[in-house]
């Protein structure tokens, strides 16, 4: 049965995981938030148990810990109380299909995202989860290379937000609409909605926020192949929010992907390979595919260079990745330009 005796310690044990958790010090944030849920268990209460357990994978999810967080995130989305309220289902598909993107296990996470939009779709009352929901299952078809579905689903996101939309949540929104009008060759719109989104998110409210925005802006600018003073200015922002907030080890793997790809993108391939080569060695921390896009530049720059042994094996390395993730269609970007540059190399040598 519920809590009926003094909330007291686990109000306070609830207080402490969350407080843990807005100071970043994720670690005692999960821990808290297991203390918690111990007590709420020992007292009955499912209900606070899921969601001091949702908060322990929210925890792991912010620190980095992807496969911890999808094993918890799949274990509460399977749960009754799960069952019992749409809002709490939706918040647990969220953060499976998060970690799930997060882990390049793409058609899990659009399913798990789609499940979530499902759940709260046209209820007014949790729209922020359906923004939510919404932003998980456009970052999921988009890294799958799914274009045109996620396009439609950036019209559907559009049209929650209303003016009644918090400036933060509206800001992230935007970033994500962008980030597919890049992806789709609209680099006008696309530029159109990271400034919308730029306009909403503040350094001063959220550093994190805005180093991961500015970096995320700077990298669809570069796949369009924009190598202009704006895609600099958002390079250069990450960078040094980058080192104010103190970025994970992934954080600081990503942004010198994006460093590395400006170098490669503005013709300096010395740079580029001296920034991206050490990478390769911790593929493993970053989603398939991202270390995929990684390792797809430095081919490239490594091919323009003339080593072509490495740079094919790389190349094909990229494509294995981008298979992994189940992104089929920038595999077959990557097998594409190893074609063309095979049948070069045969041209040259009079094959």
């Amino acid at each position: 049965m519920p809590m009926s005796q003094d909330l007291s310690p686990f109000v306070i044990a609830e207080l402490e995981a969350r407080e843990s958790w807005k100071r970043r010090d994720y670690s005692a944030g999960y821990t808290q938030a297991g203390h918690a849920a111990d007590l709420a268990i020992a007292a009955g209460d499912e209900h606070r148990w899921w969601k001091m357990v949702l908060l322990q994978a929210e925890c792991l999810r912010d620190q980095g810990s992807f496969e911890e967080c999808q094993q918890l995130a799949a274990t509460l989305a399977a749960h009754p109380v799960s069952a019992s309220a749409p809002d709490l289902g939706a918040r647990a598909h969220i953060l499976h299909a998060q970690s799930l993107q997060a882990l390049g296990r793409l058609p899990e996470a659009v399913d798990s995202a789609s499940a979530a939009a499902d759940l709260v779709a046209g209820d007014f009352e949790n729209v922020y989860l359906h923004i939510q929901a919404q932003q998980a299952l456009i970052a999921a078809l988009a890294e799958s290379g799914r274009l045109p579905a996620a396009w439609r689903e950036c019209l559907v996101l559009k049209s929650l937000l209303t003016d009644v939309i918090d400036e933060d949540t509206a800001g992230k929104a935007y970033w994500v609409i962008g980030n597919v009008a890049f992806l789709t060759q609209r680099a006008a719109e696309g530029s159109k909605y990271h400034d919308l989104a730029a306009e909403r998110l503040s350094p001063s409210r959220d550093v994190d926020l805005w180093a991961r925005f500015n970096r995320g802006s700077a990298d669809m600018r570069l796949r369009a192949q924009l190598s202009d003073g704006a895609t600099l200015r958002c390079i250069e922002r990450a960078e040094l929010a980058t080192e104010v907030v103190g970025g994970s080890e992934r954080d600081l793997l990503e942004m010198a992907l994006v460093r590395g790809h400006w170098y490669y993108i503005t013709g300096d391939l010395d740079a580029a390979i001296k920034i991206l080569a050490p990478v390769r060695s911790k593929f493993h921390i970053l989603a398939s595919q991202t270390a995929a896009e990684a390792a797809f530049v430095l081919g490239k720059a490594m091919m323009e260079q003339g080593n072509d042994a490495e740079s094919l094996q790389i190349l094909e390395e990229a494509a294995t990745l981008f298979d992994t993730a189940a992104a089929t269609e920038r595999s077959a970007t990557v097998r594409d330009y190893l074609v063309s540059v095979k049948r070069q190399q045969r041209f040259l040598q009079g094959g």
